[in-house]
């Protein structure tokens, strides 16, 4: 028996079919950078391939959408190093928080910022049984936010309550952070 370096093994396993996806991936990391450019690198990261399609993660919305656009573009500089070329992009503020697993299992919309829990019952009982005119849905309506504004945090530039989630994220809340980066 011969030792081998690690490299050698690595190289091995990955020349099995199996680790065809792995590698592939490897490879998408090690030129992002050059085909998307350094700054939207930076605001971006590839999280997975799954089905011949490329998921990454994007620091915005505006950013998804923005790359979505030049997809094609993005393809075609990424396959040229690829024995089997990616048939599609998918863009998404889902993942950009999760940096210690490239390829988490999804999970339901509580990993987004703007989640608020639990929402209290008060309109939803009531609605069930009875319809209301509008201005006593209004007042369900006003009277569950703020059921809802009691737990919720404050934005520390406009005062308002809002999902801790947009605090943890952006340190103010989803409007004003859209103010600023406008």
């Amino acid at each position: 028996m011969s030792l081998e370096g690690l490299s050698h093994l690595i190289k091995g396993l990955e020349g099995q079919e199996s680790w065809q996806v792995q590698r592939q991936f490897r490879l998408v990391l090690k030129h992002w950078p050059k085909a998307v450019g350094f700054a939207v690198a930076r605001k971006t990261r590839p999280t997975g391939i799954q089905r011949e399609t490329l998921y990454v993660a994007t620091a915005t919305a505006s950013w998804a959408q923005t790359l979505s656009y030049e997809r094609y573009n993005i393809l075609k500089k990424l396959n040229q190093h690829q024995r089997q070329p990616l048939q599609g992009i998918r863009f998404s503020t889902a993942q950009w928080s999760r940096s210690e697993n490239p390829n988490p299992p999804l999970k339901s919309n509580e990993q987004h910022p703007s989640y608020i829990g639990q929402v209290p019952s008060i309109a939803v009982q009531d609605a069930k049984t009875i319809r209301h005119t509008p201005a006593e849905a209004f007042g369900l309506w006003a009277a569950t936010l703020q059921e809802m504004q009691k737990v919720q945090a404050v934005c520390p530039q406009c005062r308002c309550h809002c999902p801790q989630g947009e605090l943890d994220r952006w340190m103010i809340c989803a409007l004003c952070a859209a103010k600023r980066m406008s």
